[in-house]
C-alpha cells in the first residue's frame, strides 16, 4: 500500500491584531470558549476540540470583521449547552460592544445546523443534507466566509484520518462552494485549491 505525504499547507500564519485591548478581549473569549468546550476531543484524536476552533478563527479572522471571534465561536450552539442569548450576554460581559456582540452571535447561529435529527426526524440524511447546504448559500458574506476556513480545516482532517471517504466528501464540498460564493473571494479560492489538491491525493490513496 502506498501512502501518499499528507501535505496541503495552505494558509500561513496571521496576527489577528496588535490591539492590546482586542488581544485581551479575545483571549477572555478563548478562555470562555475553551471552558464550555471542556472535555471535547477532535475526532480520531487525542487534541483539545479547541483546536479546531482556533485553527478556523486564525483563518477567517483576517478576512473579515469579527471572523476570529466567529470561528472561535461557531460550534458552541451545536456541540455545547450555550443559546444565542447566553453567547452574547458573555460577549458583552468579556467587553464587546452591543453591535459587535450582535454580529458574532448572528454569525454563529448562522453557522449552527438548521436542518437536524431531532428537529427533523422525518428527514433522511440525505435530505437533511441537501436542506443544510441549500441554507448555507443565503447565510451573510462573514458566515459563509467562516464556512471556508471551517471547510479547510476539515479538509485536511478528512485527508489525514478517514482517506477512504475522502474523495466522495470532496466532491460535496467542491459542488457545495461552486454555489457558496458571498464570503471573501481569498478565502474561497484556498478552499477550492485544497479540495483540487485533496481530490488528487484522494486517487493516490492507494
Amino acid at each position: 500500500m502506498k501512502n501518499t505525504k499528507y501535505t496541503l499547507n495552505l494558509v500561513e500564519q496571521h496576527t489577528v491584531t496588535d490591539n492590546p485591548v482586542k488581544i485581551s478581549k479575545q483571549k477572555q473569549l478563548f478562555e470562555w470558549v475553551t471552558w464550555k468546550h471542556a472535555g471535547q476531543l477532535i475526532k480520531q484524536t487525542n487534541e483539545p476540540y479547541t483546536n479546531h476552533l482556533i485553527a478556523v478563527a486564525k483563518l477567517a479572522g483576517p478576512f473579515v470583521e469579527l471572523g476570529y471571534e466567529i470561528g472561535l465561536c461557531h460550534d458552541l450552539l451545536e456541540d455545547t449547552d450555550t443559546t444565542d442569548t447566553g453567547l452574547k450576554e458573555a460577549l458583552l460581559n468579556i467587553g464587546y460592544t452591543d453591535a459587535e456582540a450582535g454580529l458574532i452571535t448572528r454569525g454563529v447561529v448562522e453557522l449552527t445546523d438548521v436542518y437536524t435529527k431531532t428537529s427533523y426526524p422525518d428527514l433522511s440524511k440525505k435530505e437533511r443534507k441537501e436542506r443544510e447546504s441549500k441554507r448555507l448559500l443565503s447565510i451573510s458574506p462573514a458566515a459563509q466566509t467562516v464556512k471556508y476556513a471551517d471547510l479547510i480545516y476539515n479538509i485536511n482532517w478528512v485527508l489525514k484520518y478517514d482517506r477512504k471517504d475522502a474523495y466522495r466528501y470532496l466532491e460535496k464540498k467542491q459542488r457545495l462552494l461552486a454555489d457558496l460564493t458571498r464570503g471573501n473571494d481569498t478565502l474561497r479560492q484556498q478552499a477550492l485549491k485544497a479540495i483540487f489538491l485533496g481530490l488528487k491525493i484522494a486517487v493516490n490513496k492507494s
